[in-house]
């Protein structure tokens, strides 16, 4: 299990996770960050409302109320997940409809 010591320097900032979040509002974005195991895992996600699927999307969007937690949709599990800020390494802005492979947004990168 790795042993992470540089985790993202803005994580615990809220003007930051703000930003995060209206981000991934307009796009695909990528994190990578520790599970609560100690594993490392990068998850590829949106919060864009055209990726989103109807049925529970209010009801998922209201747990952004939690102090320090993201819900936000996998695009790889196509399920919504949960991601505690302070456990993000890095954090990448592919854009509308970003991969990997796109150009990467350096707003939000340490």
């Amino acid at each position: 299990m790795p042993n992470v010591i540089e985790f993202h320097p803005e994580r615990n900032d809220d003007d930051w996770r703000n930003r995060v979040i209206d981000l991934l509002k307009t796009g695909n974005a990528k994190f990578h960050f520790q599970k609560v195991d100690g594993s490392l895992r990068d998850m590829f996600c949106t919060l864009q409302p055209s990726a989103l699927p109807d049925d529970n999307y209010n009801t998922e969007l209201s747990n952004q109320s939690k102090p320090g937690i993201l819900t936000i949709w996998d695009l790889e599990k196509n399920a919504w997940r949960s991601l505690k800020f302070d456990t993000v390494i890095d954090f990448k802005f592919l854009g509308p409809q970003g991969t990997e492979r796109t150009q990467e947004s350096t707003f939000i990168q340490r």
